[in-house]
């Protein structure tokens, strides 16, 4: 049997055991990526994918997703589904039953109403009360139901924005905000065929403008995947990615013959043409062979992998890339 890989971002963990599971039995990629990323959206304590997402600034979750196959370069994604919990089966649907690409807002929703997918409430009870204490600006408050564990994840997510939650001027406070704070889940596969599949997934920016979409539901920004070259996905600072067309960057220069880890140092290092605007991004990259690396420009990031010979998903650090230095390498620039 021919070697079969599945990788995520570091949320898709446990995740991946079940995907690399389909795939040794056979299961395309398609089905594996899906299932993969469904199970890391059902899990209501990820609070940046799927039920259980953190809120927009109204207090909707909006979730967004695409899936790409690799074999044929069909695609489908959604953007601002807001009452239906698994955007990428959605995405999955409108790859495979419409001639289109993307679907958003109430004609998303309408679509997955006609497809038979059940409603559910994407707001959960944590997250409105985060959303609550997020306006009132009072910062990290501790609920009767909060465990240990989610207390801590609560005062991780709040770090990152409560000193700036205190500044009046909300174009000022969300253009920092936006430049450290994302989550996503990116799911690469390569089956017995050697046919590859891309899948990502998110609520998106925490308490974003209503209405926004990042890169994950835009192909060729936050997903692509080929075939004939690999795969790249991404999770950061979407705006940055989507007028970078990052991932497309990647497997462009898999396409020239770069190696894994050399396409994802060039895509982080275009970030270089977007200054002074910035923002943290890390993008995972697999070739044709199932060859897999990721790069992003913080220190301390990692990916999970699972291949024929290790199906237990073990955990890869990212390439750091200092974008504050000089240029290492020949990039993909203008």
């Amino acid at each position: 049997m021919k070697s079969v890989v599945i990788a995520g971002t570091i949320r898709a963990d446990e995740a991946l055991l079940v995907g690399m599971k389909m795939l040794l039995e056979g299961k395309t990629a398609i089905d594996a990526v899906e299932e993969t990323i469904k199970l890391v959206e059902d899990n209501e304590d990820d609070w940046t994918v799927g039920t259980g997402g953190l809120p927009n600034l109204l207090g909707e979750v909006e979730l967004d997703a695409s899936i790409m196959d690799g074999k044929t370069l069909r695609a489908g994604a959604v953007a601002g589904i807001k009452r239906y919990k698994n955007p990428i089966s959605i995405a999955r649907k409108v790859m495979e039953e419409t001639p289109h690409v993307l679907l958003v807002g109430e004609g998303a929703d309408q679509f997955a109403d006609v497809m038979g997918f059940e409603r559910a409430e994407l707001v959960t009870e944590s997250g409105r009360d985060i959303h609550k204490d997020f306006l009132e600006g009072k910062g990290i408050v501790k609920k009767g139901y909060d465990t240990e564990e989610s207390f801590k994840t609560k005062e991780r997510y709040y770090k990152s924005f409560q000193r700036m939650v205190k500044d009046a001027k909300l174009m000022k406070w969300y253009k920092q905000y936006t430049e450290s704070n994302h989550g996503t889940v990116n799911i690469l596969a390569i089956d017995v065929n050697g046919d590859i599949c891309c899948g990502v997934s998110t609520s998106g920016l925490s308490f974003k403008f209503p209405g926004r979409a990042g890169d994950s539901p835009i192909i060729g920004a936050g997903n692509f995947a080929d075939n004939r070259y690999g795969a790249a996905a991404c999770v950061g600072v979407g705006e940055l990615v989507i007028r970078l067309s990052m991932a497309r960057i990647a497997v462009y220069e898999l396409s020239k013959g770069a190696t894994v880890e050399e396409a994802a140092v060039n895509a982080i290092e275009s970030i270089r043409d977007l200054a002074p605007d910035k923002g943290s991004v890390s993008i995972m990259v697999m070739d044709k062979e199932g060859n897999i690396a990721a790069a992003c420009n913080w220190k301390n990031y990692y990916f999970w992998l699972a291949t024929t010979e290790n199906p237990t998903p073990k955990k890869i650090e990212c390439i750091f890339v200092d974008l504050e230095q000089e240029i290492l390498a020949e990039g993909y620039h203008r």
